[in-house]
């Protein structure tokens, strides 16, 4: 890989994320755009800057055909963010990895992929280390808020004895695919057939518990997990949706962590559309005690966007394989707009 530099970066999903990816490497003297894959039909051979609302050509035009892509560009970075579950995009980040291409995705179960899919997080790091490449997950949530935020925010305490990470997010204000996930629209019985089918929710939730936990050397006696629909009290209008009274405007989910009989970790999250005053908290409860407040909450897309390039250089001079935002460097803005 490419020391410290201009990266070359390949961009994998040309959605809203990976628009506004496409828009921020454009915009930066770090990194160099050199593809961009997506599957859609009506995207194909499009200049991704006339996608991205840009008026100056790019000359990266949209292909569906990664090999090509990425024989062609032969990228340092691969960012990806086509869906969230791991078993969906396996053969999206097996391709990459053959092409010797780090890899740094969105996709939520990515983030500690051994959670729920132990035998493709064994083939995805033999196959980096293969390689010399490295695939990591990363993200606002998860990925930075509620995993790694509140794993950094321990580090002047001598003593942990339990962390409680808050997050009420708008989702009005985020993109159509989210409104979607969180259930916004739906009738009660819909959201409650969707959730049994594991439909709904926040993908990624358990999988930052485990990343806390693991990142604290803790082992977790028992973990539970309760999904619940926000109903909305009065109609909420979105550019995407109407929500009436009575339906269902998002989501609470919440997973616990018992250690030794006690409640040490919990996440707590509400994401629905007409939340009046978003926030993050974390709260530490040690020695010293602490409590970290971001007020309205962190921006959700630009955030993600801003944890793919930031991890782009992250990911560089990390032991090649499978990576999880435990084993990075400290994440921070490295490029020079």
């Amino acid at each position: 890989m490419t020391s410290p530099g201009k990266l070359r970066v390949v961009q994998y999903g040309v959605g809203p994320i990976g628009l506004a990816a496409i828009r921020a490497i454009l915009a930066r003297r770090d990194l160099e755009l050199v593809g961009a894959i997506d599957i859609d039909p009506d995207k194909q051979q499009r200049d991704v800057a006339d996608l991205a609302g840009l008026t100056r050509p790019s000359g990266i035009r949209v292909s569906d055909r990664p090999e090509e892509v990425l024989g062609v560009g032969q990228p340092d970075v691969v960012l990806h963010s086509t869906q969230s579950r791991l078993d969906d995009v396996f053969p999206q980040l097996r391709v990459c990895l053959e092409a010797k291409a780090s890899v740094v995705s969105t996709c939520e179960e990515l983030l500690l992929p051994s959670v729920r899919h132990p035998r493709l997080a064994r083939e995805l790091d033999a196959l980096a280390r293969s390689r010399e490449a490295v695939v990591l997950g990363t993200g606002v949530n998860p990925g930075f808020v509620m995993d790694t935020m509140a794993l950094v925010s321990t580090s002047p305490c001598l003593e942990v004895r339990s962390i409680l990470v808050e997050r009420v997010v708008n989702a009005a204000t985020r993109r159509q695919p989210l409104q979607k996930k969180v259930g916004a629209g739906m009738t009660p019985a819909e959201f409650r057939r969707g959730a049994k089918k594991g439909q709904l929710g926040h993908v990624g939730l358990l999988e930052s518990l485990h990343l806390v936990a693991h990142g604290l050397g803790w082992k977790l006696d028992r973990v539970t997990e309760k999904l619940t629909p926000v109903l909305a009290k009065k109609s909420v209008r979105t550019p995407y949706l109407t929500v009436k009274a009575g339906q269902v405007a998002g989501i609470h989910h919440v997973c616990r962590g018992l250690r030794n009989g006690k409640e040490a970790l919990k996440l707590d999250l509400q994401m629905f559309v007409g939340a009046k005053k978003p926030f993050d908290r974390i709260s530490v409860r040690g020695n010293p005690s602490l409590d970290i407040l971001f007020e309205g909450g962190v921006a959700g897309d630009e955030a993600t966007v801003g944890m793919l390039l930031s991890m782009a250089h992250g990911v560089v001079g990390l032991r090649p394989g499978l990576r999880t935002m435990v084993d990075s460097t400290l994440p921070r803005f490295r490029g020079e707009a």
